[in-house]
C-alpha cells in the first residue's frame, strides 16, 4: 500500500481495492444484531420482500466499505474522519457478492486549524462483482500533510 498525503490528494487521485466478498451468515449475523428486518435475517421470508431475498443491511455495506479503505493501493494519510455526505443505496448486497472500492477526490483545502493537516472530500463508489454500482458515499476526512512540504508543526 502506497500512503497518499494531502498533497498528493488533487481531483485526478484514484485508488482502488477490491475482495471483499459478503456472505449470508455475515448477512444474518449483522441483521440480528444491527437490523432484525426479515430480509436481512430470514431467507425464507425474505423471498416475499421487495428485494426477493437476503439483502445486505446498508451499513454493513458502510463497514465493508472501511475494510476496503484499508486495502486501498494508495491510501490517504488519515487522522480523523469528519463525516459523511450523500450517502446512496442503489443496488442490494446479496449472499456471495464480492465488493470493489473506487476512490476519487472532490475536493481538497489546507486545514484552517491545523497546519500540518488538510481537508478532503472523496467520491467512493461501491460496486459488486458484476461491475455494478451499489452504493456512493462522499466521506470527509482529515489528511497529513507529507512531513518533508510542512513549515510549521502543529503543536
Amino acid at each position: 500500500m502506497q500512503l497518499a498525503y494531502f498533497e498528493d490528494l488533487t481531483t485526478d487521485f484514484i485508488a482502488h481495492a477490491s475482495g471483499y466478498t459478503v456472505t449470508e451468515a455475515e448477512i444474518m449475523e449483522f441483521g440480528r444484531r444491527f437490523d432484525p428486518q426479515p430480509f436481512h435475517i430470514d431467507p425464507v421470508a425474505a423471498k416475499d420482500s421487495v428485494f426477493g431475498g437476503l439483502v445486505a443491511p446498508g451499513t454493513l455495506i458502510v463497514c465493508a466499505r472501511s475494510w476496503l479503505v484499508n486495502h486501498l493501493d494508495r491510501c490517504p494519510a488519515y487522522s480523523a474522519g469528519l463525516g459523511v455526505e450523500n450517502m446512496n443505496l442503489l443496488k442490494p448486497v446479496r449472499p456471495g457478492d464480492t465488493l470493489r472500492l473506487e476512490v476519487r477526490v472532490l475536493s481538497a483545502r489546507l486545514s484552517q486549524s491545523r497546519p500540518d493537516h488538510g481537508v478532503v472530500v472523496c467520491k467512493n463508489l461501491i460496486y459488486n462483482q458484476n461491475d455494478e454500482l451499489v452504493m456512493e458515499l462522499a466521506p470527509k476526512m482529515l489528511v497529513r500533510r507529507n512531513p518533508d512540504t510542512v513549515s510549521c508543526k502543529h503543536i
